[in-house]
């Protein structure tokens, strides 16, 4: 079989989109024009971040914590309660745009669950998915185009030029409604922690959007603990027991490491190892001035344990072609004990397909002063359409009912759809029925418009559910945030598509032997000249201006 690779193929798995300085991050990516003047935020009056009020909900079985922890539960509440007791909507139409990674939508007239969501929220959603693979196209055409907008429209993660000075010029200002105390006005807006507020950034010192948050771990490991367990796997490993690991996981059509052709995190997960060796997560702020970790030692470590890993031949021999769909079932089927994958892969969709063939558990770091790196707090973030205060009350309201949080009737519907239709429940807690399978809210995607905070639970795996909780006590107190999360630059704007080719070209070139492990202080050379040191130096002003 002929396993040659393609630049293409090495720059997508090499995961260069997992560092912000090659594939910027949620708005430090939207385009600041020429000069960035109109949306950076330094020498701006800075709109106050909404004031955090938490929701008391039921007991967790074991407790969240300050450093991303999450809430356990163990079974389900046996009480919910109500978090929205007004009104929401007026019987109007409400247009929306959202991304979507599955099947489309049944129509609205043979959709349950659309029809007990627009009944909810008292307005008749017209909703148009987006398919992952055309959004970039889609969002483009939206932008440059002069007609009338959505009235919602959601931004994912993914870098859109010029999207900051679209979104401050054609889509509400949120600050006077969301700001400081106002937010208070929506309480299960109010109940989204302020990292995530902090993950979107602002745009020009104004807040114009809504968060989607996620929880704190970026890229993990996921292992299959029970092969891991067959082999003698500790769950604390060095870096030679985790590449020993990986070598006695290869055998007999069966790999250690899986992966997948990806923009974000793929070979293996660079965050995963940059940040199992101690480098910074993306960047490093030293009196001021940013520094990057592709500078690092710790970073040039990680390209070398990612090329012994490739010289021992223990990663899946297609992973030049196949789909990151095709990798998973592998993982899944137990052909691959270890594949990276974003932490909302914990679910319980992906735990039905495993369908109790192995115990799932997520890799701890490898190295001993590891510093696990944070993801951005979010996945995208929703905006309005400019309109009249009232109208835009009314959108925050569809957000705030979306955004209930768990332990409430409005996040049972909204994540699970009507009782005895979608689902019932018994001793266990939910279980989903076939319905579900066809209509929730992946494939109309609402979670897009308005999300709660997530917690930890996992029906019917509460021994996985308890995995995660004890990973993330021993992993997230040491983790690091990208100090660049939610700032921007007009160079990374302009430039990061070619500073993304050439660390992505120097990662791909070093870890399937091309080059040798010496050549990679020459990338970086040539990543500061064509434009990363303009780089550092505008987060450094944008990151002064926000303290």
């Amino acid at each position: 079989m002929d396993h040659r690779i393609d630049r293409r193929s090495l720059l997508r798995l090499a995961g260069v989109g997992a560092l912000g300085l090659a594939a910027p991050s949620l708005l430090t990516a939207c385009g600041a024009g020429s000069s960035g003047n109109g949306v950076s935020n330094a020498g701006k009056d800075l709109a106050p971040w909404p004031t955090y009020v938490p929701f008391t909900g039921p007991t967790p079985d074991a407790p969240g914590d300050d450093t991303g922890v999450q809430p356990l539960y163990l079974k389900y509440p046996e009480k919910l309660v109500r978090s929205v007791n007004n009104p929401v909507g007026d019987g109007s139409d409400v247009t929306v745009m959202v991304v979507s990674y599955g099947a489309p939508p049944k129509p609205v007239q043979d959709n349950r669950y659309w029809q007990a969501v627009n009944a909810a929220l008292g307005v008749n959603l017209k909703v148009t998915v987006v398919p992952d693979p055309e959004y970039g196209q889609k969002m483009a055409t939206l932008m440059a185009s002069t007609g009338d907008l959505p009235d919602m429209i959601m931004f994912t993660n993914l870098a859109l030029p010029h999207a900051a000075e679209f979104v401050q010029t054609r889509c509400a200002d949120l600050s006077e409604f969301v700001g400081g105390d106002a937010v208070k006005e929506f309480p299960n807006l109010a109940n989204i922690p302020t990292y995530a507020w902090k993950g979107m950034g602002r745009i020009g010192g104004r807040i114009h959007g809504i968060p989607l948050e996620r929880p704190m771990p970026a890229n993990s490991l996921f292992v299959n603990r029970t092969a891991m367990d067959a082999a003698g796997v500790p769950k604390d490993w060095t870096t030679e027991q985790y590449l020993d690991a990986m070598k006695e996981l290869t055998g007999d059509r069966k790999w250690g490491v899986g992966w997948f052709k990806t923009l974000f995190g793929g070979l293996g997960g660079i965050t995963y190892h940059a940040g199992s060796l101690g480098a910074p997560n993306t960047w490093t702020v030293d009196d001021g001035a940013f520094k990057p970790a592709i500078a690092t030692p710790q970073f040039e470590q990680a390209l070398e344990v990612m090329r012994k890993l490739v010289e021992a031949g223990t990663h899946y021999p297609d992973s030049l072609t196949v789909s990151s769909t095709d990798m998973q079932s592998h993982f899944h089927n137990g052909t691959v004990a270890s594949m990276n994958d974003g932490f909302g892969s914990v679910s319980l969709a992906n735990l039905n397909k495993i369908n109790g063939r192995f115990a799932l558990d997520l890799g701890r770091p490898y190295g001993p002063q590891a510093t696990p790196w944070q993801g951005a707090g979010i996945f995208g973030y929703v905006t309005f359409k400019k309109a009249e205060p009232a109208r835009i009350k009314l959108l925050l309201r569809i957000s705030d009912y979306l955004s209930a949080p768990f332990g409430t009737e409005e996040y049972e519907l909204a994540n699970y759809g009507v009782e005895g239709q979608h689902f019932t429940k018994d001793a266990g807690g939910i279980r989903t029925t076939d319905l579900y399978g066809q209509e929730n809210n992946s494939l109309l995607p609402t979670k897009y418009l308005g999300t709660a905070p997530a917690v930890l639970y996992l029906p019917g795996y509460p021994d996985v559910a308890k995995a995660v909780h004890d990973w993330q006590k021993a992993t997230l107190p040491r983790s690091v945030r990208n100090p660049g999360t939610g700032l921007r630059s007009a160079a990374e704007a302009s430039k990061g598509a070619q500073l993304n080719q050439i660390v992505g070209d120097g990662i791909a070139a070093i870890t399937f032997g091309r080059k040798p492990l010496s050549a990679w202080q020459d990338v970086v050379a040539q990543w500061r000249q064509a434009g990363g040191d303009q780089v550092a130096e505008e987060l450094a002003a944008e990151h002064a201006a926000n303290q």
